[in-house]
């Protein structure tokens, strides 16, 4: 997205919903920051699951070290064994992920360069392949590599938490849709509202 996109979606935003206007009233204009498309960034997406960014961050620079130091790529991952990933605080489900993530680039199963000229649903289709990533993982991706606009991560903690703090409703399908629907086709950006929100960026 670009700067004069995302002006377009916060006016949007703004229009739409007094909860998203007091939001940018509140938090200013938020940078959309394009993450490189890399198989790093999909094995820091897997160590993010379901952890805090601090956590995250701490583990992934465990893992790295561990491989030597520098960018992270499917050709040196596989000189970590499972011990010593664990030892760098990674689970067992992660680990299994990593390892399939890395069968994926090298079998080129997964064509990470290519992604980007997919449709969201394609990409969301490629990702969810690799045993462990699933739809958070996949949305994560489309939001902050990609840099797709209208993505919604309706199992994110820290969004669910968000909406109900903001709008204080019982969470539900049906509530959720009618809340974000008018955030179309910018509901990437109304994400990123909920998080600061919270202070809690991905």
């Amino acid at each position: 997205m670009t700067p004069t996109d995302i002006t377009k979606a916060i006016n949007h935003l703004r229009r739409v919903d007094p909860v998203m206007k007091t939001l940018i009233k509140t938090h200013g204009e938020i940078p959309m920051k394009r993450l490189p498309n890399t198989f790093e960034m999909l094995a820091r997406i897997i160590i993010g699951q379901q952890l805090s960014g601090k956590a995250a961050d701490t583990i992934f620079a465990r893992i790295r070290a561990t491989a030597g130091g520098g960018r992270l790529t499917a050709k040196r991952l596989p000189s970590c064994s499972d011990t010593q990933l664990q030892k760098a605080g990674a689970s067992r489900p992660k680990i299994k992920a990593l390892r399939s993530l890395t069968e994926h680039v090298q079998t080129r199963k997964l064509q990470i360069s290519k992604l980007a000229a997919l449709v969201d649903e394609a990409v969301f289709e490629r990702i969810t392949q690799v045993k462990g990533m699933g739809p958070w993982s996949a949305q994560m991706y489309l939001m902050f590599v990609l840099a797709r606009p209208d993505i919604f991560p309706e199992k994110d903690l820290g969004i669910r938490k968000a909406i109900v703090r903001h709008y204080g409703i019982e969470l539900s399908p049906d509530s959720l849709e009618k809340i974000t629907a008018c955030w179309r086709p910018y509901r990437t950006i109304a994400c990123l509202y909920l998080w600061r929100s919270l202070d809690n960026r991905p």
